[in-house]
């Protein structure tokens, strides 16, 4: 569905809202992160959440040399690769057209005695508020009957670079105090 009606946005609101979902995507990875913890790792036992574990049975030569079975429980999450991906990296790239610049009242810029009390003459305050438009760009395109359609469109280019993450400290932790409740055990 197309646009029906285009405003004039500020700059700070078109790259907040921009900013904003990269964010908003973030905290969703880390959700999948925390839920795919509680639903693969763990498992309620007599009104408890325990660490969801793995029997594997091997062989190998026992204390006096001799071929044997042995068992070993490891938790799940040991075994499986985590997701945690997080943005490393997000680039924006737009063209904006700006409609209005301007100042409040309250906001102004010092006279040129100010200027001369400041580093290199500069004058500093509040920078203007820019309205406008993020640029619109006609495309034509051909069809094989030979129809030439030209349309409108307002691009904007986000690049987003995932990196799968190291394993939260806490994790880590629980993975070493699963670790210490590992003990093999020969088949009875």
């Amino acid at each position: 569905m197309g646009v029906k009606k285009m405003e004039a946005l500020e700059l700070a609101e078109v790259l907040g809202s921009l900013m904003s979902s990269v964010v908003d995507a973030q905290a969703e990875a880390a959700k999948a992160t925390v839920d795919f913890v509680s639903e693969v790792g763990f498992e309620e036992n007599d009104g408890s959440r325990v660490m969801r574990m793995v029997k594997l049975r091997y062989r190998k030569k026992d204390e006096n040399g001799v071929m044997a079975d042995f068992d070993v429980e490891v938790p799940l999450l040991a075994m499986v690769n985590i997701p945690a991906l997080a943005v490393s990296e997000a680039k924006l790239s737009f063209s904006y057209d700006v409609v209005t610049a301007q100042q409040s009242a309250g906001e102004k810029r010092g006279g040129a005695g100010a200027a001369a009390n400041r580093p290199g003459g500069l004058l500093f305050g509040k920078p203007a508020r820019l309205k406008g438009f993020v640029r619109r760009d006609v495309v034509t395109s051909s069809g094989g009957s030979g129809k030439v359609s030209t349309r409108s469109v307002t691009a904007i280019d986000l690049d987003v670079t995932l990196a799968q993450q190291e394993m939260p400290i806490g994790v880590e932790r629980l993975f070493d105090l699963a670790e210490l409740g590992i003990e093999e055990k020969p088949v009875d």
